[in-house]
């Protein structure tokens, strides 16, 4: 039972800024070159350009860390969401696109020989297989939801543990705090975003978290045609949403979904990534640029520190890097 039953319940009121208009694809139709084939290791790094964006190979990682006969112990291959912060990637890996539980697997930038080793990991000799597996940490299997919704601060892990089939939906939603040193919850609220009513709910597919009390959501009512964005901050215990602005439209005539979202709190821009498709916006939702690749391949989040965007792509798990303009 919340202290304030009105708690969460805010209006939805800014006026939407022009946006623009794409056409992606549902399923990936390519893969990083030797996945899917022979699965061998690949050898060349990708050069993704296109406008504002410029993102090339930083490392390829390991499909799958751990196989077991049961899913709780198996680890990979599927990435879903990313977050760099501190010198360290922490990616979302999942059994299966359909599952809500996973593992949040940590890489050491600084202990990545180059782009190509760490996909080898299980078959390198066992005295470099135990120098560089030392610095990759694999959570407990935990609840994650969808994955996409996540972030780092200094000590901690950040993830909505959303249900990313519901849309407009009035339940509320879990916060799920993970300490960086074990990779293990420490600490779960909950929230909800009503525009008004119940009837109206904003059920949050993905986010990401600008520190210890604060994080930016993205919501598309595909019914009005238009995506809403969202700053909600924590008091207490207590979480407060309110609209910062959106953008007319559907993005993707098809439909197609939000696969991350990011924001540079320097230029206080927020970044949106659909399959092939990365969108630069201000917070108000007025768009600033866009990158169509051609891969084929899923982005599978998108996270900024300092002074670079990094963007994670799927079948084999590749994360990008470039540096923001």
């Amino acid at each position: 039972m919340r202290a304030n039953a009105r708690e969460g319940i805010v209006k939805a009121t800014k006026k939407p800024q022009a946006g623009d208009s794409a056409r992606s694809w549902f399923k990936h139709y390519k893969t990083s070159g030797n996945w899917g084939r022979s699965f061998a290791p690949e050898t060349r790094p990708h050069v993704l350009k296109s406008g504002h964006f410029r993102l090339k190979t930083y490392f390829y990682q390991p499909a799958t860390l751990c196989q077991s006969d049961s899913v709780t112990g198996t680890v990979g291959p599927v990435p879903e969401g990313l977050t760099v912060s501190n010198g360290s990637m922490y990616a979302t890996m999942y059994h299966s696109p359909n599952d809500t539980r996973a593992h949040i697997v940590s890489y050491k930038f600084n202990q990545v020989p180059n782009r190509y080793t760490m996909q080898k990991l299980s078959w390198l000799p066992w005295s470099q297989f135990l120098r560089l597996a030392s610095h990759v940490k694999i959570s407990p299997y935990i609840k994650l939801g969808h994955g996409q919704a996540i972030g780092s601060t200094r000590k901690y892990i950040y993830v909505i543990a959303n249900n990313h089939l519901l849309r407009k939906s009035s339940q509320s939603e879990e916060i799920m705090q993970i300490s960086k040193n074990n990779l293990q919850i420490k600490q779960i609220w909950t929230f909800k975003v009503w525009n008004h009513s119940a009837r109206t709910g904003r059920y949050f597919h993905n986010a990401t978290f600008v520190n210890d009390h604060q994080f930016i959501a993205v919501y598309h009512d595909a019914t009005d045609h238009r995506f809403e964005y969202w700053e909600v901050i924590r008091q207490g215990n207590s979480w407060y949403p309110k609209e910062i602005g959106a953008t007319r439209g559907d993005f993707m005539r098809n439909d197609s979904p939000v696969q991350g979202i990011t924001y540079d709190k320097h230029k206080k821009q927020i970044y949106l990534a659909f399959n092939d498709y990365l969108f630069k916006l201000k917070r108000s939702g007025k768009v600033l640029a866009r990158g169509h690749f051609h891969t084929g391949r899923e982005f599978e989040g998108i996270s900024i520190n300092g002074r670079h965007l990094y963007a994670e792509l799927a079948q084999r798990p590749e994360l990008l890097r470039q540096r923001i303009r």
